[in-house]
């Protein structure tokens, strides 16, 4: 069985936490700027309500470099959040944030006050330490919203990421289990395939039957060489699954003879659909098995397949022995059926479907459903009568 790798739920810890994203810091900055422009629009308002208008150029001079601060430190601090999360809370993370939030508040005072001192006039009312106190304490109703808007930011980013991770890793989860779950059952198919085989050319031998049993035996090293192939593929082209099937009819006929007739028949549209290895041995097999069992007479097999919209049937029917009368899907299932379910299942998910059932006018018809094969694009043709 496959070996299913464990993904763990927390990053490695040689690997950096990622940055802030580019989307979070310029949705930042440009918040900032937005709020410096308003904060303009106001000092420009006041003054020329007190008829005494500023300059546009100085307005901004004074009035931006705080905001410019913002737009530089608050991304940082988006950044070593997500780096060092302040939930669930610790002392030492509470710590550094605080001395975060005092440090911003008091560079946002020196800032905001050199400006006013130095480039409005009304800033000389105040002296510059005068003037960087009395900012330092009216401007923390303004950054404490500013910095818990950082950290909620922080925080959405970091949920979101710890969704798409968790998404990627269930994803790489059902995946490897659906490998080893596969892998799982044709570990299981080929051991009950050859069993079954090898009892038929156990019986030839029995009967004496030596020539037909070195034939059975060349034809079960061909199928087995294609069957245990390890290439990698987890789905064949149905044209080379029904080559398969048909060397193992080849195998039960020469043990069987003339009692078993087989006729198959496969649409070239639906050559090309994908089916897991072997899926349709177990249904060829029971068909000939049971078919067989309880009939002294002549049984025909047919093997069909066709392309019908967006999906591809398949029909393995017979004119042999009938199901039990007790017979359901559920209950009477065998090995092979049981696997071929699983397999369908784990490949198609609901695009698949078997249908075991009793044939009209005598026998059992086993049906597979599965997706059509993608339509390939032709090129167009070319024209034959170019102009000279």
């Amino acid at each position: 069985m496959a070996e299913v790798t464990d993904i763990g739920m927390t990053s490695s810890p040689d690997r950096p936490a990622p940055g802030a994203p580019l989307g979070a810091v310029l949705a930042i900055a440009g918040a900032c700027l937005f709020m410096a422009l308003m904060s303009a629009a106001d000092t420009r308002f006041v003054t020329t309500h007190h008829d005494d208008p500023l300059p546009w150029s100085t307005i901004l001079s004074a009035t931006s470099p705080r905001w410019i601060l913002f737009a530089i430190t608050l991304p940082l601090v988006l950044r070593i959040t997500l780096r060092r999360p302040p939930w669930p809370l610790a002392l030492g993370t509470f710590a550094l944030h605080a001395c975060l939030f005092l440090g911003l508040n008091t560079a946002h005072a020196i800032v905001h006050g050199w400006a006013g001192v130095s480039l409005l006039p009304f800033g000389t009312l105040f002296g510059f330490d005068a003037h960087v106190a009395r900012v330092w304490f009216n401007s923390a109703p303004l950054i404490v919203p500013l910095y818990c808007a950082t950290l909620l930011a922080a925080w959405s980013i970091q949920q979101a990421r710890e969704r798409r991770a968790r998404a990627l890793r269930e994803s790489q989860l059902e995946s490897q289990l659906n490998t080893a779950r596969l892998a799982a059952l044709r570990a299981q198919l080929h051991p009950h395939f050859l069993y079954n085989t090898l009892n038929g050319i156990s019986a030839l031998v029995a009967d004496r039957q030596h020539v037909r049993a070195s034939n059975a035996l060349e034809q079960l090293a061909d199928l087995l060489h294609a069957a245990f192939r390890d290439d990698g593929r987890d789905l064949i082209p149905l044209a080379e699954e029904v080559t398969l099937a048909e060397r193992y009819l080849a195998l039960q006929q020469l043990r069987f003879g003339d009692r078993l007739r087989c006729d198959v028949t496969v649409a070239p549209d639906a050559t090309a659909a994908r089916v897991p290895p072997l899926i349709l041995q177990p249904l060829v097999e029971n068909a000939v098995v049971h078919g067989l069992s309880r009939r002294s007479g002549v049984m025909h097999l047919t093997l069909d397949a066709w392309c019908q919209g967006d999906r591809v049937t398949i029909l393995i029917a017979h004119d042999g022995a009938e199901l039990a009368a007790d017979w359901t899907p559920v209950s009477r299932s065998g090995v092979g059926l049981s696997n071929t379910r699983a397999r369908l299942a784990s490949t198609f998910a609901a695009a698949a479907e078997l249908i075991v059932r009793r044939r009209a006018g005598g026998g059992v018809e086993s049906i597979v459903h599965i997706p059509a094969p993608a339509p390939v694009a032709q090129e167009p043709a070319p024209n034959e009568m170019q102009p000279a």
